[in-house]
């Protein structure tokens, strides 16, 4: 009989994190990807004096149907500047790869290489591998590639485009719910043709529900950096 073996074993396993990082990093691929997959615990981290700071990988040009791009550029910057500093994000970083276009090339490694290096993160926050938008996966291969060389640090990943329906860590953010409303709702761009608080506010209460408590929470799949790429290796891009 041939035996096999569970390449998941610690990811079903619940995660009991203290969140007590010092530095901590999102990738996120748009202007509000970070906003609206994990402010609350970002802002729990803040209250907690860590240092956090939001990488945008894209410019955000294709979020609006009505404003032109370049201008929609710069809305979406500060928009993302306002909603950081809601949250308690001190430093924000715009690589400025056009929405829809990101690439997996040696230049956006090098640069996300030299980030890493640079900040010296211990939590990384990014949308996980499986999200259904094509920038969101390209921000995966490109921290994997990054981080291919460094030692290992703690992802939490989350989901925009698909909400996680497996997860291991589950965070009450009951009572930064109101932050996280006023940090959404700085995306004003963003709310042409849906109620992002709606939304995303509406799938935290669904993430408490399903995690046994009231209020609202945010879920993440929590592991390493090394078990997070042995994960990537067994599905498909």
């Amino acid at each position: 009989m041939r035996e096999y073996v569970d390449v998941f074993n610690t990811l079903r396993l619940s995660t009991h994190d203290d969140f007590t990082q010092r530095r901590v990093l999102v990738l996120s691929p748009h202007p509000d990807d970070d906003i609206l997959g994990c402010a609350g615990l970002l802002h729990m981290y803040h209250l907690r004096g860590a240092q956090i700071m939001s990488v945008y990988m894209t410019d955000g040009r294709r979020g609006s149907t009505t404003i032109q791009e370049d201008k929609l550029v710069c809305i979406r910057q500060q928009e993302a500047r306002q909603a950081a500093s809601i949250v308690g994000i001190k430093n924000v970083l715009f690589l400025n790869n056009k929405d829809g276009e990101l690439a997996f090339n040696s230049a956006n490694v090098a640069r996300l290489t030299e980030i890493l290096k640079t900040f010296k993160p211990e939590a990384i926050f990014l949308p996980f591998f499986m999200d259904s938008h094509n920038d969101h996966r390209l921000t995966n291969r490109i921290f994997l590639s990054a981080v291919n060389t460094l030692p290992a640090m703690l992802c939490y990943t989350f989901g925009i485009w698909n909400p996680l329906t497996v997860f291991n860590c589950s965070v009450d953010i009951t009572p930064y719910i109101e932050i996280k409303k006023e940090a959404v709702r700085a995306h004003i761009s963003q709310m042409e043709n849906i109620d992002l608080c709606e939304v995303f506010l509406g799938l935290n209460k669904y993430y408490a529900a399903i995690s046994g408590r009231g209020g609202w929470a945010e879920v993440f799949i929590v592991c390493t950096s090394k078990e997070y790429k042995r994960l990537t290796e067994v599905a498909i891009w």
